[in-house]
């Protein structure tokens, strides 16, 4: 029997490769490798499902590399292995087991695992959060990063692990603080979610100099309600920042419970507080 196997590798806009689990059970959504084998006598249908699977991704701004040849019975992940790895020759592909293949996907994250996914959401009023936000995402290279008011309820807990960041407007509030989307997102949609177990990072942006009884209040409105629903929090900092606060609703135990940011007053320090941030947080295991 002469069988064939084809690999549709596709590197989504909007997305990062994750693990094939398995060559033989049903492969994740999430994945960004696709295995399809058949002997010669089920071409046509197999040709049929691949444009199928082809045109899904390319809906969803995919750009997708299709590879062909033979598998070797005797060993075929061995030879499902040589097949991906001419799609991607820089790769460093790994046979794992009996039944699956472990895949590091190429992308722009840096330092992360292969298997992390992480997400970044933020929400702001004069573009001062969605600076640091993009301070980030560079940083750690984050490619799915969005206003909390355009992102789905799905999407968002499909992360292994996201970042949140906000402004405090409501100075002085105990609820709806940052004068945001995040305003009506963490009341009427985060009650919805389940987050347990999972990781979350937050940042904070504000003016300490003219906000100082009230600097990044709104960091701590995100950190009360994330872990009220299962949240563990990470890269929690000094409350010493070096800013000229007196106080916040931020800080818990004498800590602040993310980085916060002040593109008011120090904007020239911001890139290197961001790249402290993500070392601290992969110290932390959080990527």
């Amino acid at each position: 029997m002469r069988v064939i196997a084809f690999a549709l590798s596709c590197l989504a806009c909007t997305g990062h490769g994750r693990k094939v689990q398995s060559i033989v059970e049903p492969i994740a959504e999430e994945s960004r490798y696709e295995i399809f084998v058949m002997d010669a006598s089920a071409t046509e249908k197999m040709t049929q499902k691949i444009g199928e699977r082809a045109q899904h991704w390319a809906s969803r701004g995919a750009e997708m590399k299709l590879c062909s040849g033979p598998i070797g019975v005797s060993n075929p992940l061995e030879t499902f292995a040589k097949l991906l790895l001419t799609s991607n020759p820089g790769a460093a592909w790994q046979v794992t087991g009996a039944r699956s293949l472990t895949i590091p996907m190429r992308s722009r994250r840096m330092g992360m695992s292969p298997q992390m996914s992480v997400g970044l959401y933020y929400s702001t009023s004069t573009g001062n959060t969605e600076t640091v936000a993009g301070y980030i995402a560079d940083g750690a290279g984050i490619e799915d990063w969005k206003d909390i008011g355009d992102a789905e309820n799905d999407e968002i807990l499909g992360h292994d692990a996201i970042i949140v960041g906000s402004p405090t407007w409501h100075t002085g509030a105990d609820t709806e603080r940052s004068g945001t989307s995040w305003d009506e997102w963490l009341y009427n949609q985060l009650p919805e979610m389940d987050f347990s177990g999972k990781k979350v990072a937050i940042f904070g942006v504000g003016d300490s100099a003219s906000y100082g009884e009230n600097y990044c209040d709104a960091m701590g409105e995100l950190y009360d309600l994330f872990t009220a629903k299962g949240a563990k929090v990470y890269g929690m900092t000094s409350g010493d920042e070096g800013f000229d606060y007196s106080e916040s609703k931020s800080l818990v135990d004498g800590k602040f419970v993310g980085k916060v940011f002040d593109e008011d007053n120090y904007s020239d320090e911001s890139e290197e507080r961001t790249a402290a941030w993500i070392e601290q947080l992969k110290s932390e295991g959080f990527m």
